[in-house]
């Protein structure tokens, strides 16, 4: 995958509208695999589509849900549902449906999607709001199921809104499960899965109540008090009580209708995202607020700020996003910390086109940053291809709506964020699986055996990047070698009898389409077997083979022989064809 990978350290001011970037050198070894986008909600067709939440589990990371506003069902008047998709497979392929209400609990106006996982058990959650009731319901998915249970109620009453969940142990008990509910009216719990609920525990007023589970039970749930508070609500005692603490002060304060501050003509509430370090019980938040006037449009920046004293107290919000010269917004965050304490967010940006606040044709792209050492570098990746259009939003109101927030998950070494993209000219939902390597063996060799090397050596294929290992295929020697191009690449692991291997190979030709396939060299029978044959084309792409058994093919020296060859049956235009690698990544798994 082709990103802009940009690195950068916190300002010890927050009041910057940019952030300087470090030396390339300053990067990580193993930086991740952004794989393509993939549309998870092609069951929607043209209809509208915004508001995403998504969650994976520790306990299968391969199996993943995602929600969204769905439109699909409107006709000449709207009618929103719920939609949701499931991927059993790290993302690879999704199945997308409607998660509906109990018959009579069902409207018209179904949304405000919600996820929730359960690292214990692997259970999966989601739900939503029925409105015109109003209905709070919730399904879940128990593991080894390729469907939800049915819907229940978990709340009945007029007012209620934007609900969002999250699971954990009850406090100092690591083998129960407490799945939480968080919105407008309060904080409510289930210890039977999500079968039946506790009656709310009022918070106070605000909007988006996030509820969070810490590694010992303790219970936090950030939200934004309507006014310039970012605050946390904290229960240390089993959510017997909850005390209140300040996050935040805004600096700048607008309405949950108003999103004058942005390109574009649609609303933009100012909510608060937050995560716990299930390692060190540390908190991590993030917001956006106003920075400064700039050529007449304020510079909207997102801001982090940390606390490692449960929510007690927090460090002093900074700005944490690249951006251009002049500024753009950056808004709609959600944040997530993995396994091992990356933390990661993803966001909507406006860099890349000049353009004034309150514009119709607001130009928006998706970004991704990560953290790992506590948010003091963060690494920024842009995961949409274009910029995409405010207006197209598939909706015939008097002012656009792009939803209120986008959603990621962290599983794993793999995290999944979820977002809208209306490139297409309708409003659709997609994702991208980005992976974080783990025991990765090192490239120690590449040879073109078939064809000539053009350009790039070793060091091209060990990173996503635009350094590409440039190839021509082979000529001269038959007509089938005339348009074969082989590539031998060698890694060696110092993983002592690992189980799998997996292979990742980012790659793609100037000509419409070919075919690829992968050797791995079988040291014990002496022979090549063939692990993957896939199509390969002028836009990149990337191919991962998994779950591969090491035993044949990692030699008693730790050595790993790949060879991959593309095949173009008539080149158009040329008697030859190039090749461009940009990564190959081989991993092991004990």
């Amino acid at each position: 995958m082709r990103s802009r990978t940009l690195i950068h350290r916190l300002p010890s001011a927050a009041l910057l509208a940019a952030l300087p970037l470090l030396p390339a050198a300053a990067a990580l070894a193993q930086p991740p695999i952004i794989g393509p986008q993939k549309r998870i909600d092609p069951g929607g067709g043209t209809f509208a589509a915004n508001e995403t939440t998504v969650s994976a589990s520790e306990f299968n990371p391969n199996v993943i849900v995602a929600g969204w506003n769905d439109w699909r069902r409107s006709t000449a008047s709207e009618i929103i549902n719920s939609g949701f998709a499931l991927s059993f497979d790290g993302g690879q392929t999704w199945t997308d449906f409607l998660l509906r209400p109990p018959p009579g609990f069902q409207t018209n106006v179904e949304g405000d999607p919600m996820t929730a996982y359960d690292d214990r058990t692997g259970a999966l959650w989601a739900g939503a709001l029925a409105f015109g009731g109003t209905h709070l319901y919730v399904a879940r998915l128990n593991p080894g199921d390729t469907q939800f249970q049915p819907a229940v109620i978990a709340r009945s009453g007029g007012g209620l809104d934007k609900c969002w969940m999250a699971a954990g142990p009850r406090l100092n008990q690591p083998n129960t499960t407490r799945l939480f509910i968080a919105l407008n009216v309060g904080i409510l719990w289930s210890d039977d899965m999500g079968a039946t609920w506790s009656a709310p525990i009022n918070l106070g007023s605000g909007l988006g109540f996030l509820p969070r589970v810490g590694p010992n039970g303790e219970v936090y749930v950030a939200y934004w008090d309507g006014g310039s508070g970012m605050r946390l609500r904290r229960s240390l005692n089993d959510s017997a009580s909850y005390t209140d603490h300040l996050v935040a002060t805004r600096m700048d304060v607008w309405g949950t209708q108003d999103g004058s501050r942005f390109p574009g003509q649609f609303r933009v509430p100012s909510m608060l995202y937050f995560d716990v370090d299930q390692n060190t019980g540390h908190l991590y938040a993030c917001y956006f607020d106003t920075t400064n006037l700039v050529g007449g449009n304020r510079n909207v920046d997102i801001y982090f700020t940390k606390s490692t004293n449960q929510g007690t107290t927090w460090t002093t919000p900074v700005v944490i996003n690249g951006d251009s010269n002049p500024p753009g917004d950056q808004f709609f965050t959600w944040l997530e910390v993995d396994k091992d304490g990356r933390i990661h967010i993803v966001f909507a940006d406006s860099r890349h086109t000049v353009q004034n606040d309150n514009v119709i044709n607001g130009m928006f792209d998706v970004y991704y940053m990560y953290s790992d050492d506590a948010g003091a570098t963060w690494h920024e990746h842009r995961l949409t291809p274009q910029s995409w259009n405010s207006n197209n939003d598939g909706l015939n109101r008097s002012n656009q709506f792009m939803g209120d927030y986008f959603g990621l998950a962290a599983a794993g070494n793999r995290i999944y964020p979820v977002y809208l993209d209306t490139s297409a000219g309708d409003p659709d939902i997609f994702t991208n699986v980005i992976i974080f390597p783990e025991n990765q063996s090192t490239l120690t060799d590449v040879r073109v055996t078939t064809g000539v090397r053009l350009a790039g050596d070793l060091d091209s294929l060990r990173n996503s990047d635009d350094v590409v290992y440039r190839t021509r295929s082979g000529f001269g020697r038959t007509f089938t070698d005339l348009h074969n191009l082989d590539m031998q690449v060698d890694g060696v692991t110092s993983v002592e009898n690992p189980a799998t291997i997996d292979l990742t190979i980012e790659s793609r030709i100037n000509q419409p389409t070919g075919a690829a396939r992968v050797w791995l060299r079988n040291w014990n029978a002496n022979r090549w077997d063939v692990v993957r044959n896939y199509t390969v084309g002028s836009t990149e792409g990337v191919e991962t083979i998994t779950g591969i058994p090491a035993a044949s093919y990692v030699d008693n020296n730790g050595l790993i022989r790949a060879r991959i060859r593309h095949v173009v049956t008539a080149p158009v235009f040329a008697f030859t064809f190039e090749s461009y690698f940009d990564q190959v990544k081989m991993e092991v798994g004990e």
